[in-house]
């Protein structure tokens, strides 16, 4: 009798550990099933944005990025043909998706300062000239959501618009005949680098008709 029950429990307590292996077994796989879809989830966000990005911009991303996403896609296709997702592919996907989106906002960060930076400084030049002081700020603002993209088109839709609002508030001065002149020496003086060389009598005697003589700072470099 003792020995029929134990007997008995012996075979319960296997296909207890067997149910409580078959729990894991299957907890594990979901936990994979879940890193898996959330890699293919934000894979698809990403190259969404970045392709906006470079339909709204210039902004395009270098050839070795590429083939880092593209090989991402090839090995998320190949593992749903698996039809099983293992724990190295998933944390191996995860990883590569990490590195990637890396790279992109350090290429992204590269662009947004080359055409940002001069186009924000541009519009604290000519500030003390525009009609509307306030839309220059608006605009450099709207320019400035570009430096935190993160992939986000709220982000990149500001940017963009404000860089068309900062070339409409330049265009809108008006400098007349000489206003590639004028412009080249605001954008020297933007980027620093203009000097005394580039004071041509055009463009001192638009600084004088603009009351811009005293705004304009003169050092040694």
């Amino acid at each position: 009798m003792l020995v029929d029950l134990l007997d008995q429990s012996i075979i319960d307590m296997k296909e207890i550990y067997e149910l409580e292996k078959t729990s894991n077994d299957v907890q594990k796989q979901e936990k994979n099933d879940k890193i898996f879809s959330n890699v293919v989830s934000e894979n698809h966000l990403m190259v969404r944005a970045v392709t906006n990005s470079m339909s709204q911009s210039e902004f395009a991303i270098s050839q070795e990025t590429r083939e880092h996403v593209l090989g991402l896609l090839k090995s998320s296709n190949d593992a749903v043909s698996r039809g099983l997702i293992q724990e190295s592919t998933a944390n191996y996907l995860q990883k590569e998706l990490i590195t990637i989106k890396k790279a992109i906002l350090q290429e992204w960060s590269d662009y947004y300062h080359r055409v940002a930076d001069q186009k924000i400084n541009m519009l604290q030049t000519i500030k003390g000239i525009a009609p509307e002081r306030e839309k220059v700020d608006y605009a450099s603002n709207k320019i400035k959501c570009g430096a935190s993209w993160e992939f986000k088109q709220d982000n990149l839709d500001k940017m963009t618009k404000g860089l068309l609002e900062a070339d409409e508030i330049i265009n809108s001065l008006g400098f007349g005949d000489d206003g590639l002149e004028i412009l080249g020496f605001l954008k020297k003086v933007a980027s620093g680098k203009a000097s005394v060389h580039d004071l041509t009598p055009d463009i001192l005697n638009w600084l004088i008709e603009n009351n811009m003589t005293s705004k304009l700072a003169v050092s040694f470099k």
